[in-house]
């Protein structure tokens, strides 16, 4: 009976024989399948970083190329030949910038600048014009759109692109001499005087191409219109020469900074921290004001006397004049808005003459009230046989007397 008992406990246990092995085997599929997962992920994770670090290489060698191409349109690098200066002109006749960039090795089949074997990484320059306006050749092109593709290892590729403007701000003259009359609308100009020599002359033809013209004398209100047209017929009227001698202007017709006085603020705060970082910032005359053949950029905080020179001259207190100085280029006196020529000579002044007056800083009880455009002062005493008269191209030059400057950057 012993033995009986003995092997039917035994036999209870016959059905389940194997469940071990299969168990077993589930449980090392399970950690086969994480296993290979962990080893697929580490895999895709060691491309992606291999891939992002080519790409960002890439992305370097772009911006290499944009500020490469910057030194180039601010002449900071020499050309080969010598003698080919980086106007916006000559970038755009040669929009690779080769004559400036040295093309010296090939990547995937294009040629590029090289930044190094190890690893391989160069760009490319193209230049084209954002805006064609079908000007002659001859012409400088404001604006530039300047496309730098980067190129790093394993085929990786960055494009970049960016906008370039040869002048300093946006700017077109309305009048050979603007004066930016009284927000009031009634207050006429607190003084203006054209002179009172036979010899002098004012003239709206444009001295760089006589075939166009501007008015010789902009204001903003009908009182001020009528104060500068009674001047003119008192003044020796034949001196004054062009289409409209006298014509009121718009607030819409206005350059931006000069449609509101915030807006006038704003922008002498602008140019003044520009000037500084230029080392042009000054509070009384400076030693140069520049020449011909290099125009400056001069930030006048205060008083300042009208030095023979050419450029963009800022002044934002009194600008005070001989008979016998003479300037080329764009002089804004904003603030204090009082310009004074005083006797006679022959010093002529070409490009555009801006006047306004307005407060810079008031009494903190002030702060809630408006702070608008006063009367400006134009007083020429004398004159001489100078002539104050409208050039483009030296207007042109002032608003480029710092170099290029980048609107803007993408990469795309």
């Amino acid at each position: 009976m012993n033995t009986q008992a003995t092997l039917r406990i035994e036999d209870r246990w016959g059905g389940q024989r194997g469940a071990a092995l299969i168990m077993t085997l589930l449980v090392s599929t399970l950690l086969l399948i994480v296993g290979g997962a962990l080893i697929l992920t580490t895999n895709m994770a060691t491309g992606l970083a291999i891939d992002s670090t080519a790409e960002l290489q890439a992305y370097y060698s772009a911006e290499a190329g944009v500020n490469a191409s910057l030194n180039v349109l601010r002449r900071n690098v020499q050309s080969n030949p010598l003698g080919i200066n980086a106007t916006l002109r000559n970038a755009l006749t040669n929009p690779n910038l080769s004559p400036w960039l040295n093309y010296d090795t090939t990547i995937n089949g294009t040629s590029v600048v090289s930044l190094g074997t190890n690893p391989v990484s160069g760009y490319t320059v193209a230049v084209s014009e954002p805006y064609p306006d079908n000007t002659p050749i001859l012409n400088e092109p404001n604006r530039l759109l300047l496309r730098v593709t980067g190129y790093g290892p394993s085929g990786s590729v960055k494009r970049m692109e960016f906008i370039v403007d040869r002048r300093l701000f946006d700017f077109s003259p309305v009048a050979t001499i603007l004066m930016r009359g009284n927000d009031d609308g009634t207050s006429t100009l607190s003084s203006f005087n054209m002179g009172n020599s036979n010899a002098k002359e004012y003239s709206g033809y444009d001295h760089a191409n006589p075939l166009s013209s501007l008015p010789v004398f902009g204001v903003t209100h009908a009182n001020d219109f009528n104060a500068v047209t009674n001047e003119i017929a008192s003044a020796k009227p034949n001196t004054v020469s062009g289409v409209d001698k006298v014509k009121q202007i718009g607030t819409s017709e206005l350059p931006p900074f000069l449609q509101t006085a915030d807006d006038a603020r704003a922008f002498l705060d602008s140019m003044k921290a520009t000037a500084i970082a230029h080392g042009r910032y000054f509070t009384s005359t400076p030693a140069s004001y520049g020449t011909n053949a290099n125009p400056l950029f001069t930030f006048c905080d205060g008083n300042c006397s009208l030095q023979d020179g050419a450029g963009l001259l800022i002044v934002t207190g009194t600008l005070t004049g001989s008979g016998n100085v003479g300037f080329n280029g764009l002089i804004l006196v904003l603030g204090d808005g009082v310009f004074q020529r005083n006797g006679g000579g022959n010093g002529d002044t070409y490009g555009a003459i801006v006047v306004a007056s307005f407060a810079r800083s008031w009494p903190a009880s002030e702060n809630g009230s408006p702070h608008r455009f006063l009367s400006p002062t134009y007083d020429m005493n004398g004159g001489g046989n100078s002539t104050t008269g409208y050039d483009s191209a030296e207007v042109s030059n002032a608003l480029g007397a710092l170099g290029v400057r980048a609107l803007g950057i993408r990469e795309y």
